[in-house]
């Protein structure tokens, strides 16, 4: 990045190799890693059931309405599966085009506000920190509504300092309407609470007659009104029930969904989620002035606020809290521009040491995960040695070069991030097939109806997308013996459910596969 203008317009050349640097490093291996969890398999099977049947107003899970999140994903996956096919590249691929968006919404609002080479370094904390890079490669609705959020905030904001003209505003609103086709009403609350904030301090009331438009409304409107409606007039109450009240509402204000959290969970989140960047955090907070800089206050009430909400909320996961990274890496991205060009004095050397310090104790903490994964028996260990070791060896040359050359040791962090999430992408599959997926249990049934019976969410649910969601739970031993009746079934269950299989008078089970947490795949039949 060095030799780049220092004005207000992003260099295209060098804006384009950074968001190809970015799209690389997420589309590196991107169909190696199976899907993921209970979460991926299954709305990666919504899509497939919209892409199949071409009803683009009602998402499906084994031909049954399933009406938890919005459309927005599933229709981009069903363009990605007529492209790519119907494969884990292509579930994984709108989250990929969404974090390309987000960085560079981060980029344009960061090089108007705090110059084109602090954008550019925004750009590229916010495209390659593990947070990012972990939800950019994940088919899951997340970072949708993190790219649209940050683009519509990022107008919002350049409008109400008086930076963008009258088009923000309206072009802001197709992104909320896009935000909300992605994950529902909070794809508009962020940007307003954003907005809102930095208008309650300021009190500015030119500012805020920037944000009048009714052309903003009816574009909103228009983006996201007409999947709303079709789906209520199909769907009907149910629509309310199952989206607005159960999986809004309830999320936010209960643990009814079984994701509860102290209220400084996210604290850590972020601060493991934006290594190797995370040290910028020190001096981009401490050089920033709210109070006399409204570019400042404008950051820290899109980084704040949300993070206010989301901290108060019932339900908590990581992903919920992307929507804060891009806000970090503007204040990080001023920091790191203003470290390659300050002068050395006092203050500046001791946030130079500090971030040097937080950088270098990362870096030995990631250095521990093949210990870590060694003490729980995971006989794959080694193969994240390569990755403990680039972490060491970039944490302490960095830490040693910060001091007397800061470009230099910059530099050298940009490309120790692009390797380390290279090593992740190398390590990740095997590790995470085996303790994070259940592809190899459905690998024998060959399309044949699985039945679960108390197996791991993870582990089953699987099926979804890898026995083209013929599996379904059943409650007890009765259900299998009277589904082995006439022919062998195949069970998926826990090991305590298939000890209680082979002890059953009558029954015999023949194991199939083996999956995580003891999970395994059974042929039952019934003695004769």
């Amino acid at each position: 990045m060095s030799g780049e203008s220092s004005g207000r317009a992003l260099p295209r050349r060098a804006t384009a190799l950074v968001l190809a640097l970015v799209a690389l490093v997420l589309l590196f291996r991107l169909g190696a890693v199976p899907l993921l969890g209970p979460d991926e398999p299954r709305y990666a099977r919504v899509a497939v059931e919209m892409h199949r049947s071409h009803d683009r107003v009602t998402p499906t899970l084994q031909g049954r309405p399933w009406l938890e999140k919005p459309a927005l994903y599933y229709w981009l996956a069903a363009l990605s599966f007529d492209a790519l096919g119907e494969t884990e590249t292509a579930a994984r691929l709108p989250s990929v085009l969404a974090a390309l968006l987000m960085a560079g919404a981060t980029a344009l609002f960061g090089a108007r506000v705090y110059g084109a080479r602090a954008g550019l370094w925004a750009a590229f904390v916010a495209g390659t920190c593990v947070l990012a890079f972990a939800y950019g490669r994940a088919a899951s609705m997340d970072m949708l509504l993190a790219a649209n959020v940050t683009a519509a905030t990022a107008l919002l904001g350049l409008r109400l300092l008086g930076i963008a003209g009258r088009l923000a505003v309206p072009a802001a609103g197709v992104f909320c309407g896009l935000a909300v086709l992605a994950k529902g009403p909070i794809g508009l609350l962020l940007p307003a609470l954003a907005g809102l904030g930095y208008l309650a301090v300021t009190r500015d009331g030119t500012a805020a007659r920037r944000l009048v438009s009714p052309t903003a409304l009816l574009l909103f409107l228009a983006v996201a009104a007409p999947w709303y409606v079709l789906v209520y007039r199909a769907q009907g109450q149910a629509f309310v029930d199952v989206f607005l009240l159960d999986h809004n509402v309830r999320r936010f204000t209960s643990t009814i969904h079984r994701h509860p959290g102290p209220p400084w969970y996210y604290l850590p989140v972020l601060l493991a989620g934006l290594f190797p960047w995370t040290g910028l955090l020190v001096p981009g907070l401490a050089q920033a002035r709210p109070r006399r800089d409204r570019r400042d206050l404008f950051v820290l009430s899109w980084l704040a606020l949300p993070l206010v909400f989301f901290s108060a909320a019932g339900s908590k996961l990581p992903g919920y809290v992307l929507p804060c990274l891009p806000p970090l890496a503007l204040l990080g991205g001023r920091a790191a521009e203003r470290m390659t060009r300050a002068a050395r004095d006092a203050p500046a050397d001791v946030l130079r040491r500090a971030f040097a310090l937080a950088t270098l104790a990362l870096s030995a903490l990631v250095a521990a995960t093949p210990l870590v994964l060694a003490r729980q028996g995971e006989p794959s260990w080694p193969l994240a040695l390569p990755l403990a070791a680039w972490s060491l060896l970039v944490g302490w040359s960095f830490s040693r070069r910060l001091a007397t050359d800061p470009d230099g040791a910059l530099r050298l962090l940009r490309v120790g991030a692009v390797g380390l999430l290279v090593l992740l992408a190398l390590a990740a599959p095997p590790l995470l097939s085996k303790r994070e997926s259940g592809r190899a249990l459905f690998a024998p049934a060959g399309g044949k109806d699985v039945l679960a019976w108390g197996a791991w969410r993870t582990a089953w649910m699987a099926g979804y997308f890898y026995n083209d969601g013929r599996v379904r739970e059943v409650q007890g031993l009765d259900d299998v013996a009277r589904a082995a009746a006439d022919a062998p079934a195949l069970v998926l269950c826990g090991p305590a459910e298939r000890r209680t299989l082979q002890r059953a008078p009558g029954l015999s089970a023949q194991l199939l596969a083996v999956g995580p947490r003891d999970n395994v795949l059974l042929e039952v039949r019934r003695r004769r």
